[in-house]
């Protein structure tokens, strides 16, 4: 067998077995609350899961609103149905292995409107580190919320590491997040795929503000996902609300980066309910491991409403655009032609 032909078995062994393993684990991690599982009568709140669903349903949509924002700042005004269209469509190929296939699809369909593929690289890549510092930023903040009782504070007590762990990040955060830095890393990233470097034109200002963005998302999500939770264990209190803020978000950062499995399957669901152990110790670790997986259930329905709606909304639209294309492209004696006839 060559080595190539290894290699590829072996990074399908490990995208199909990783999540089996991490989901086995957990299962093997709960069989002592199984029966406190059977015995507790679920509520199954359908207003609040409904509630949650929409709050989901508006993290997708502030996704191509983001997305259309860090355009604009790079000098390309989308149309706002085009954008979420094209968006919600590259999202929905997360779910194959590689976790970049979006990335290469949003940048092919883009230029459909004559976005330059650079442009196009450059907004997707402040578009996801921009994203993945939000979650990051979120979870740092949340750790000023974690619960005295809770199992990282119980072992570091009498001492602020938590809170000056959460500190570190931020300010860590911020310096990676400036222009020269951040332009830094894309000019590596274009040397790396051959391609030529660009010149950053966003100022801090504006990288901070879609940060902040993608806060206000992730705000938004961490609550659908609270509201979720509240959905199936009423008695959860509400100090847990930023606790699963931050955990949501900083899950969706490990499920990315994992790179292995599509849309990050299996790693966003153990760190999820590994967190939720630690922050919340109340909870048991059975009702986070639920938790995770009904949330994953949730907005991947979520996920497919919006995209399509996006392409039943959008289709119009995109032929108009190819066939201004193709006019564009007609010779001028061609033109001419046409116009006689």
């Amino acid at each position: 067998m060559s080595t190539s032909l290894l290699k590829k078995v072996g990074k399908r062994v490990l995208q199909v077995g990783l999540p089996i393993i991490i989901l086995t684990s957990l299962a093997y991690s709960v069989r002592g609350e199984w029966n406190l599982l059977t015995n507790y009568t679920f509520q199954r709140n359908l207003g609040l899961m409904l509630l949650a669903f929409a709050g989901f349903v508006l993290q997708e949509i502030s996704y191509g609103l983001i997305w259309r924002a860090v355009l604009l700042r790079l000098g390309y005004r989308l149309d706002l149905r085009a954008c979420l269209r094209i968006y919600l469509a590259s999202e929905f190929v997360r779910y194959t292995p590689g976790n970049v296939w979006h990335v290469l699809m949003r940048i092919l369909d883009v230029a459909k409107y004559r976005v330059s593929r650079p442009v196009a690289f450059a907004s997707m890549t402040v578009e996801l580190i921009t994203q993945l510092a939000a979650g990051a930023l979120v979870f740092a903040l949340s750790l000023l919320f974690w619960a005295d009782s809770g199992a990282v504070r119980s072992l570091l007590s009498g001492t602020p590491l938590v809170a000056g762990l959460g500190m570190v990040i931020i300010l860590a955060l911020l310096v990676g997040l400036h222009p020269r830095v951040l332009g830094w890393f894309l000019n590596v990233a274009l040397r790396l795929l051959k391609r030529n470097p660009i010149v950053l034109t966003l100022r801090y200002s504006d990288i901070l503000l879609v940060t902040l963005a993608w806060c206000g998302s992730w705000l938004v999500a961490g609550s659908a996902f609270y509201v979720l939770l509240l959905a199936l264990f009423p008695t959860v209190p509400l100090a847990a609300l930023p606790i699963c803020i931050g955990i949501y978000a900083i899950g969706w950062d490990i499920g990315f980066v994992s790179f292995i499995t599509p849309s990050g399957l299996g790693f966003r669901e153990g760190a999820i309910a590994g967190l939720l152990a630690l922050a919340v110790p109340t909870l048991p670790l059975v009702w986070g491991s639920i938790l995770a997986i009904v949330s994953r259930f949730v907005s991947t329905i979520a996920e497919l409403v919006c995209v399509s709606i996006a392409y039943l909304s959008g289709g119009q639209q995109l032929r108009a655009v190819q066939e201004e294309q193709a006019d564009l492209s007609t010779p001028s004696s061609a033109k001419a032609t046409k116009l006689e006839e």
